[in-house]
């Protein structure tokens, strides 16, 4: 009995601890509402504020889209045509001139054509070229003709031009003799006479005798037979 009756106070202490517990989870459950409830109304709030948000920010302008450049048609390049081989000109030896026939090139023919003609006293017993020789025929006079001399003079002697040749039977008339005439008989003091720029110009002046040969014309015989008669 001592035992039950102890026992009986306790009932009330724990029924208020119970009550106790059950208002704190009560309190605690109105919390958590008020929580839940706020964040629900919140949400809305939040999303409107957002997509305000969003709306008042400006938007990017359209980028253009870039346009690739076209390429430009390159033309096939064009064959070009090559042109036929030419055949390269053997090259021409140029002649060289003696000493005799650059000066003979430079001289004057018309004061050669002068001195041709002078009479000179002391030539032999007194002569001038032209006493013994015919600028224009290629017949015989005295002496041969010199119409075209240049073209046999230039096959007198090989290896000497016609100017050389020209020059040396002037300063020396019996270096070479032409066949059928005497060997003194050009006057051979010339070269005393004339100075050597003289007789180029006589050789240059010779040198320009050319003309259609008269050698086979009709008149020689009968310029012959009256020659004989004569």
């Amino acid at each position: 009995m001592i035992q039950r009756q102890g026992s009986s106070p306790r009932r009330p202490r724990a029924l208020v601890g119970l009550c106790f517990i059950l208002v704190m989870l009560m309190a605690g459950c109105g919390s958590l509402e008020a929580t839940v409830l706020h964040h629900a109304t919140d949400a809305p709030a939040a999303e409107a504020d957002a997509a305000q948000a969003k709306a008042a920010m400006p938007t990017d302008a359209p980028s253009a889209t870039p346009i690739p450049p076209t390429a430009t048609p390159i033309p096939p390049p064009t064959a070009t045509a090559t042109p036929p081989p030419t055949a390269t000109p053997a090259p021409t030896e140029t002649p060289v001139l003696s000493p005799i026939d650059r000066m003979v090139a430079v001289r004057n023919p018309e004061k050669g054509k002068v001195l041709f003609e002078t009479f000179q006293e002391n030539a032999g017993s007194g002569y001038s070229c032209s006493n013994c020789h015919l600028p224009t025929s290629e017949k015989t006079n005295i002496g041969p003709g010199l119409l075209n001399i240049k073209q046999r003079a230039s096959t007198r002697i090989e290896g000497m031009t016609a100017a050389e040749y020209i020059y040396e039977s002037i300063i020396d008339s019996m270096a070479y003799t032409v066949e059928g005439f005497e060997v003194d008989l050009m006057p051979q003091n010339w070269a005393e006479i004339y100075t050597d720029l003289e007789i180029f110009d006589i050789v240059a002046y010779l040198l320009t005798l050319e003309g259609e040969s008269d050698i086979n014309d009709s008149d020689s015989e009968s310029a012959d037979s009256e020659a004989d008669s004569g």
